[in-house]
């Protein structure tokens, strides 16, 4: 009987060598925010997971015995969804909403820099049309006159 025990002991000796001690790893685990999010996300999806399996457990218990099968329905059903699958839905369409929002805000700055472009050309044009000169050196009165009728115009 003693033999055994020392035997054991022995074993337990040999198996448990410490291993040596990996600085890397330890400043990862004590120092990255990284690591510390990655573990709050198994902790949580583990969480999920096993109230889901918790609520099946609870439906299968309350339901009287061969209609079982219809519980199983019921929980498909999309009056009747578990939390696991809620989360999941609220969370595509929340991306969905986030997706749309940023196509609205690409559209409408692409509206922006069109109206810009188009504003600038315009001006660009007026411009070459007020610094027209003659020869002597005078300002090009007929499409100065052209700009002013066209004010007049727009403002009647």
């Amino acid at each position: 009987m003693k033999e055994r025990v020392i035997s054991r002991k022995e074993n337990k000796k040999t198996q448990g060598e410490k291993k040596p001690f990996d600085k890397k790893k330890y400043r990862l685990q004590k120092y990255s925010n990284k690591f510390k999010v990655n573990q709050w996300e198994e902790r949580r999806k583990k969480a999920v997971i096993r109230n889901f399996y918790k609520e099946q457990e609870k439906d299968r218990k309350n339901a009287p015995g061969p209609s079982n099968l219809n519980v199983q329905d019921d929980k498909s059903s999309p009056n009747k969804k578990n939390p696991y699958f809620a989360a999941k839905a609220e969370f595509q369409k929340k991306k969905q909403e986030k997706k749309n929002k940023k196509e609205q805000i690409e559209q409408i700055k692409a509206e922006r820099i069109e109206a810009l472009k188009k504003y600038k050309e315009k001006k660009m044009q007026i411009y070459k049309k007020l610094s027209k000169k003659t020869k002597k050196g005078q300002p090009v009165m007929k499409d100065r006159m052209e700009l002013l009728f066209e004010k007049i115009q727009q403002s009647t």
